[in-house]
């Protein structure tokens, strides 16, 4: 049986190196589809092939302002972009939509750069072409690491001058906390001055009206005195007449009382010589009896002096007490403190950005990416090893059914597992230098990553090429003919490297589609290719999904044996 396996390994290996369009497809065309995939998607992954692909877009500023030549100038500075300068808004959507010569168009609107200054949140405007979503998918990206930096800087000045007017606003407020300090200083002492000079006046008042009533009192009194001098000479000069005219009345009265006795002496001589006719002359009148004290009257002398003391009581009396009304009272003037403003504290939020860290903890930037052919080489090698699996086992066996020679095999008494054995173990064999040759090229070729540890990927390599030698076995054993098999088997191979995430990233896929593509052996492989090349994980990650595609081939090659037995062996 030993013998068979080396014979038909031999058999194998002389017809693959004779077949010149075999080997064509096992290394030029994957090299070949590989290339064109990967420059292809370059600008849509990033990466460093990207850098020498350039996207073309249409550019209209109608800010004319700071904005407008920052994006203007950030474009024309990229390495991906070839930046074209349209004549207005219309001739750049025109050249998106219409002319389909750029990828989009960016207009900057008139009043950005202002708008951005009073605080507004302005936008450009972007025109897409809906047919080219991944390259505007990723310039997009770009315009909005852009604008978040254009919005950095913006915020960045508008800190420097918040930080300037903030110092000036600083020193003002400390000179207003100056002349605050100073007016109420001020205020106090014209408090105390005002109450001072309130009891300096009133002691100065108090003085003045004590020498003017003391004035006065001289004054009134000097007036008194010589008053009451002509009063009393007055008066003096009246009591004298008086008293003239009382000695003239006495003299009056006594002249009177002597006429009167005279009077009665003559009528007592009138009635004696009218005899007896006496008693017929009539009484006289009564004459008054004049006052018999008026000789001892002798008026008293007219005394001023009690009056004079009347009066000299009267201005002596105390100068009244003058109590100033109180002035108005200065009330103590109340600044309110001004308080401490901490503006030092104080600042413009800034823009909160993002850069990307690779598993390595590598700063690649905010718009990092990866190689697209990290992606491409290793989908494309799964896809054509498939594919030669599929011609190399499935239809070499239809072909050497028809043609006898598995019949010519039996003759020699070579047991049909030992023929498939060989042919497996041969297709392996060839399926896994394929992948080597195809990640040296790549690597040669296109710079792609073997990852932290290169020999790791020979792990997940063997596992997929033994994994597809032996689903090729089942297509052999399922399909009646070659012309059956080839087609059946073509559309089952590229389902299984599409879903898989062969030709593009398995996220790419909806829900539904990543469940079903853990049923597929190709899924795993891309999964531990992607671990170790683009996401530079260690090579423990690659036990996991190599040991599934090896617990695949185990299943496929035993049914395969199983149908391959009965479809071949009869």
């Amino acid at each position: 049986m030993i013998r068979a396996i080396f014979l038909t390994l031999g058999k194998e290996f002389r017809l693959i190196g004779r077949d010149r369009v075999g080997l064509f497809m096992l290394l030029v065309a994957p090299i070949a589809v590989i290339a064109a995939a990967g420059f292809s998607l370059a600008n849509v992954y990033g990466g460093q092939t990207s850098a020498t692909m350039k996207s073309e877009i249409a550019f209209y500023d109608e800010d004319h302002g700071a904005v407008g030549r920052a994006v203007h100038d950030a474009l024309a500075d990229s390495k991906s972009v070839e930046l074209v300068v349209a004549a207005d808004r219309a001739d750049a959507e025109a050249d998106v939509r219409q002319r389909k010569l750029a990828v989009l168009a960016v207009i900057v609107p008139a009043g950005t750069t202002e708008s951005l200054r009073r605080g507004e949140n302005p936008k450009l405007l972007v025109y897409t072409d809906p047919v080219k979503y991944l390259q505007s998918a990723r310039i997009e990206l770009m315009l909005a690491e852009l604008a978040r930096a254009i919005s950095a800087a913006a915020a960045h000045d508008a800190r420097v001058r918040f930080a300037a007017e903030s110092t000036e606003l600083r020193d003002q407020l400390e000179h207003a906390r100056a002349a605050e300090d100073r007016a109420r200083a001020d205020a106090e002492k014209l408090s105390s001055d005002s109450e001072h000079e309130r009891a300096k006046m009133a002691a100065h008042l108090r003085t003045e009206v004590n020498d003017s009533v003391a004035d006065a009192r001289a004054w009134v009194s000097a007036a008194l005195n010589a008053a009451m001098k002509r009063l009393k000479n007055e008066l003096d000069s009246q009591e004298a007449q008086q008293r003239a005219k009382v000695d003239e009345l006495k003299t009056y009265f006594t002249q009177l009382g002597e006429a009167q006795n005279q009077f009665r002496e003559w009528l007592a001589k009138l009635q004696s010589l009218a005899g007896r006719h006496a008693s017929d002359i009539p009484p006289p009148p009564a004459i008054p009896e004049p006052p018999s004290d008026l000789s001892g009257f002798n008026p008293p002398p007219i005394d001023l002096s009690t009056y004079r003391a009347q009066f000299e009581r009267a201005i002596n009396l105390p100068p009244p007490h003058i109590e100033l009304p109180p002035m108005p009272s200065i009330h103590a003037i109340h600044i309110p403190e001004i308080p401490h403003v901490g503006l030092a504290d104080a600042s413009i939020p800034g823009a909160l950005g993002y850069t990307e860290i690779d598993l390595g903890g590598k700063e690649v930037g905010s718009v990092g990416g990866f190689n697209a052919f990290d992606l491409q080489v290793p989908g494309f090698a799964v896809t054509f090893l498939l594919i030669g699996m599929l011609m190399g086992v499935s239809l070499a066996l239809l072909d050497e059914r028809d043609w006898g020679t598995l019949e010519r095999l039996r003759s020699v008494a070579a047991p049909i597992s030992a023929t498939l054995a060989g042919k497996l173990f041969a297709r392996f064999v060839v399926g896994f230098l394929q992948m080597v040759v195809l990640f040296a090229a790549g690597w040669v070729l296109f710079g792609i990553s073997l990852g932290r540890a290169p020999a790791a990927l020979m792990m997940p390599a063997a596992a997929i090429a033994f994994a597809g030698a032996a689903f090729g076995l089942v297509v052999a054993g399922v399909g009646r003919t070659r012309d059956a098999v080839l087609p059946v088997g073509a559309i089952v191979i590229m389902t299984m490297a599409a879903i898989g995430g062969c030709w593009w990233p398995i996220d790419f896929e909806p829900e539904w589609m990543r469940r079903v593509a853990l049923a597929l052996p190709t899924t795993w492989a891309m999964q531990a290719f992607n671990d170790l090349m683009i996401r530079r994980m260690p090579a423990a990650s690659a036990l996991v999904p190599t040991g599934i595609d090896l617990g695949f081939g185990v299943f496929y090659l035993i049914a395969g044996v199983a149908i391959a037995r009965r479809r071949f062996a009869a």
